[in-house]
């Protein structure tokens, strides 16, 4: 029986795309398992994660102060807003005070950027801890990958990989904002540039980034 060589080739072609499975280390499952944890874990954040609204008592308002500073610059870019007030506090006696502050409060603007990032306290006194947010990491291009390692029962791959910033705020690029926040100028400069790896695991459900 004669069988034609274009046959023969298509036929391997599907055996082989057949033969793909969950355990493969390739380059597609590692990118799809990377992105889905950027889409959870990859938003760009000012790295201020602390309790809203921000008060400032008359010490932290000096000059050089860094958290006087942060809350200012982000005012000048419409994220925060400030206005003199009084906190109520409790001293270390156990007694309930007050104390002259400088509030600063998320405007509108800000509030599109604000993620919660914690939540701290237990019962009524919890309190949750939220952060600025100037864009989100994406894939970009992969460089490599290595693997799949086997390390005791689990079984593990590394993927190389340069980034996009996707959704950048404007005011990320703001001078004054990126004098205070200095993170943010390496961060953009590096997209599309600097080579970041990520780990990853065999699951059952597939690959999944640590």
């Amino acid at each position: 029986m004669k069988i034609s060589v274009t046959y023969v080739m298509v036929l391997g072609t599907l055996l082989l795309a057949g033969c793909g499975s969950k355990s493969d280390a390739n380059v597609k499952d590692l990118s799809d398992a990377t992105n889905a944890y950027l889409a959870k874990k990859g938003q760009l954040c000012l790295g201020i994660s602390t309790k809203w609204p921000v008060d400032l008592q008359d010490s932290d308002q000096r000059a050089g102060n860094v958290k006087a500073s942060e809350m200012e610059a982000l005012e000048k870019a419409g994220l925060v807003h400030s206005q003199n007030t009084e906190a109520e506090y409790t001293t270390l006696s156990g007694r309930p005070a007050k104390a002259k502050v400088l509030r600063y409060e998320l405007t509108d603007e800000g509030k599109k950027f604000y993620r919660e990032k914690d939540v701290v306290g237990l019962g009524p006194n919890k309190e949750a801890l939220g952060d600025l947010c100037f864009g989100q990491q994406t894939l970009d291009k992969v460089s490599k990958t290595e693997g799949p390692n086997k390390i005791g029962d689990t079984t593990g791959a590394t993927i190389y990989y340069t980034y996009r910033i996707d959704n950048l705020a404007d005011w990320a690029n703001n001078p004054e904002i990126q004098k205070v926040f200095p993170g943010i100028t390496g961060t953009l400069n590096g997209a599309g540039k600097t080579t970041v790896s990520q780990a990853l695991v065999l699951t059952p459900q597939g690959w999944e980034a640590k």
